[in-house]
């Protein structure tokens, strides 16, 4: 599983946020974890040789219903046709990475054959040196629910109790995670 988000831009920390509090309350059994500001083609080694990546990471998706602040997608990029990928990989600043276009770079490039997962928390508001939203804080148990359910289908077991995890979140996240 990998945490991403920027925890110096508010809610853009929300995914480096709630893996890094599963990390502190007990894990994932079956899984390992991993936590990372901001992704970049570097990353590739994270993904490699699994079969499956989760990730967690701020995203906002056109169709997810206004109110709605969780969203799950399932990535499998051996679905896309050779000039679906190619275009992804060309239009792809190396400089912007997300966890969709992570997954096709690493897939064109061999380092990945497997699927990912997206669970997506709506950023409320992305502000420099501020701490996570309370709205954003508050979905976070939804995101929990999210991730224990997809790590079941999986095999693998949430291991972190979720009130340990939203109360880490609740102390740690109200300003930038600095490590």
């Amino acid at each position: 599983m990998l945490g991403v988000g920027n925890t110096l831009r508010g809610d853009d920390g929300a995914g480096y946020c709630l893996v890094r509090a599963i990390a502190e309350c007990g894990g994932v059994d079956g899984a390992r974890l991993e936590t990372v500001q901001m992704l970049n083609p570097g990353h590739f080694s994270l993904l490699e040789g699994s079969d499956v990546v989760v990730f967690v990471d701020a995203y906002v998706d056109p169709e997810m219903p206004e109110d709605s602040r969780v969203a799950m997608l399932e990535l499998d990029p051996s679905g896309l046709s050779p000039g679906d990928v190619a275009e992804i990989v060309q239009a792809t600043d190396p400089h912007g990475m997300d966890p969709i276009r992570l997954v096709v770079f690493a897939y064109a490039a061999g380092f990945f054959r497997g699927r990912g997962y997206l669970v997506g928390v709506r950023p409320e508001r992305i502000e420099f040196m501020e701490g996570l939203s309370p709205t954003v804080m508050d979905s976070l148990g939804d995101a929990y629910d999210k991730l224990r359910e997809i790590l079941e289908r999986l095999g693998a077991r949430l291991a972190a109790p979720r009130d340990c995890v939203l109360r880490w979140i609740r102390e740690r996240c109200r300003e930038p995670v600095l490590d």
